[in-house]
């Protein structure tokens, strides 16, 4: 299995994954690969969620062009709400 070495980790840094892989009962460097492995997986979650806002600011913005901007949803709640239906 390859193998990283790490330089320069800041004492703070260093201070909570030896907190962290007492707490867990795990070696340092279990602890450290398992927060490798927590942060790639971040990194794949947030970059799908970049394609899905823009997938879905795409259809709002197909949507606008097609039907118009529509009523915010405030203000409708605020017509009803003066009418007396709230």
């Amino acid at each position: 299995m390859p193998s990283l070495t790490i330089r320069d980790i800041p004492e703070p840094v260093l201070r909570r994954m030896r907190q962290a892989a007492k707490v867990e009962r795990r070696s340092l460097n279990s602890q450290a690969v398992r927060w490798l492995e927590n942060s790639a997986t971040q990194w794949e979650v947030a970059k799908d969620l970049h394609r899905v806002v823009a997938a879905i600011r795409e259809r709002r913005e197909a949507m606008f062009r097609r039907h118009g901007p529509g009523i915010d949803s405030v203000e409708l709640v605020r017509r009803t709400r003066r009418r007396g239906h709230a």
